[in-house]
This record gives structure tokens, sequence and C-alpha cells, in this order.
């Protein structure tokens, strides 16, 4: 009986690194689908952004310029952070293959 239970064992460890890769495949998918949804939340706050630098242009009209730079250089550094996600979701599709 014992030897009936290590045989057991012992076959399924011999097809463990099979189920391996396709555990770490599917976590690399699912960590390359919560990088996309970082993107989306960045697309989210910029507009946020845009909405308010409207309102106050809208507010002081002639404050128009200053309030544009600073929301452009604003909307930049968002910007990075889409393209750090995209980046990474490109790192965990392709390079589990």
């Amino acid at each position: 009986m014992l030897e009936n239970l290590f045989r057991g064992i012992m076959g399924v460890l011999a097809e463990a690194p099979q189920y391996n890769e396709f555990f770490a495949r599917g976590l690399a998918y699912l960590g390359a689908g919560i990088a996309v949804l970082t993107g989306m939340s960045q697309g989210i706050g910029q507009s946020f952004v845009a909405g308010k630098a409207v309102e106050a242009i809208a507010r002081q009209p002639e404050a128009a310029s200053k309030i544009t730079s600073t929301m452009i250089v604003g909307a930049s550094i968002a910007e990075t952070t889409g393209l750090y996600a995209l980046i990474t979701a490109m790192m965990l599709i392709f390079a589990t293959k």
C-alpha cells in the first residue's frame, strides 16, 4: 500500500515541470492584464486633469498660458505611467514563451 502511494506521488512529481510552465504562463498573462488596467486608470486621470484645467481657464482667462503649460507637464508625467504599464505587459507576455 505504501509502495503504491509512493509511486503515485512520484508520478505526479514527474509531471510537475509541465504544470509549472502553464502556471507561470497563466500568472504572467494575469499580471499583463493588471498592468493594462493601470494604463486605463491613467487615461481617467488625464481626462480629470484636462477638465479641471478647462474650469480654471474659464474662471481666469488671463492665466490660460500658465494653466495650459502646467497641464501639459502634468499630462506628460501621467503618460509615463501608461507607457511603463505597456512595457511591463509586453515583457510579461513575450518573456514567458
